[in-house]
């Protein structure tokens, strides 16, 4: 990826707690957050490690944030978006990432991370909390190219991309589980 090119970085919301330190220095990053106070906490947190902040809501005008993260897009810059989040179902991809991708013509990137000890929150997502000195290994899948679709084939890109997600979630988890 050259500094021009901007793609959709997208990993599951139980996975969100890594992905601020898996991004690559020197290239910029954005997240699509709610602006009430949960999401104005979270842009804090991870402003903290350079991670900019498109503001918007999935709930209440949609638009604002897809018309933001397209902006972003047409700069060459990259997005990150939890394709489950803000609510769930855990691990369900909505079509959120999918439209976006096919409105910007930028690629969906799917990634994952995994650690071999850790905690489980006891939210919706059940997030992944490592624990002190857990080992971990970090994937990037294929690119997924959306900008020649109709609209009658993100339903079959959205399933692609859900299981492209899990596919990378489950095989890393049994691999750290491998772990001795």
């Amino acid at each position: 990826m050259s500094s021009q090119d901007g793609i959709i970085m997208v990993f599951w919301h139980e996975r969100v707690m890594a992905m601020p330190w898996l991004w690559p220095s020197g290239y910029t990053l954005h997240a699509l957050q709610s602006p009430h106070a949960d999401g104005r906490m979270m842009s804090h947190a991870i402003g903290c490690f350079g991670v900019k902040t498109v503001w918007g809501s999935s709930n209440r005008n949609p638009l604002s944030g897809l018309r933001g993260l397209k902006r972003v897009l047409d700069r060459g810059e990259s997005v990150a978006i939890t394709p489950d989040g803000p609510r769930g179902p855990a691990r369900k991809s909505a079509l959120g990432p999918v439209a976006i991708a096919q409105i910007a013509g930028k690629p969906i990137v799917p990634m994952c991370w995994a650690v071999d000890r850790y905690w489980r929150a006891s939210g919706w997502d059940r997030l992944i909390i490592p624990k002190p000195f857990a080992r971990g290994r970090f994937i990037i899948g294929d690119p997924i190219y959306l900008d020649d679709i109709g609209k009658d084939q993100l339903e079959q890109a959205r399933s692609q991309l859900e299981t492209a997600l899990n596919h990378q979630a489950d095989a890393l988890d049994r691999l750290m589980a491998e772990l001795p």
